[in-house]
């Protein structure tokens, strides 16, 4: 079924459903997260195809950064949270990946974004330079907000997006692995500094 992916990707330029670059938001994108994402993404270059995503994990070293949202729990009396799996539906993600959920939303709160931007200097040695790539599921925009704050915010220079992420991968009848997000907690109190 590889051509399916060739003509929705035709479709949507031909339809015009993909919001023009002129329709992007100034910041990032709120609800509904789930909705026809652009082509493109400022400061990181769209990957269409599975081959084109496989290629490169072959080929470098190169971060998978899946952002699928999921709930987070309320705090214990240690004031830690957890995430909430989902029981009727396990999540998978591309092989090799992360999970950092939840950092694609259009604004996040001083311990979110510590939680992103912390697990990102960790799994890259604090290497600016380090390759990532960004997914979610087809029409998420949690995975275009991320490779933009990523770049806007953080600093990142070497992104890469994957729109159509689990659902582009799972079509291509490739293989996923059951995901597990990183701990809440992780990494909070590691340094800031990074080096370029």
């Amino acid at each position: 079924m590889k051509i399916s992916i060739l003509a929705l990707l035709m479709f949507l330029l031909a339809s015009g459903d993909a919001p023009a670059e002129d329709e992007l938001p100034e910041g990032y994108r709120g609800w509904p997260y789930k909705a026809p994402t652009p082509l493109s993404v400022p400061g990181a270059t769209t990957l269409f195809f599975a081959e084109d995503v496989q290629a490169l994990m072959a080929n470098h070293d190169i971060l998978l950064v899946n952002v699928a949202p999921i709930t987070l729990g309320p705090a214990d009396t240690t004031g830690k949270r957890s995430w909430i799996a989902r029981r009727d539906k396990p999540s998978q993600q591309l092989p090799g990946s992360i999970w950092l959920p939840n950092v694609g939303y259009r604004s996040l709160n001083p311990q979110m974004e510590a939680y992103f931007r912390k697990n990102l200097a960790f799994h890259t040695a604090g290497d600016k330079s380090h390759l990532l790539l960004f997914y979610c599921t087809a029409d998420c925009w949690m995975s275009w907000n991320s490779v933009k704050r990523a770049h806007q915010e953080y600093g990142y220079r070497n992104l890469y997006w994957y729109p159509y992420g689990t659902d582009g991968w799972k079509e291509q009848e490739l293989e996923l692995e059951a995901a597990a997000p990183e701990p809440f907690s992780s990494h909070r109190d590691l340094p800031d500094a990074a080096r370029d």
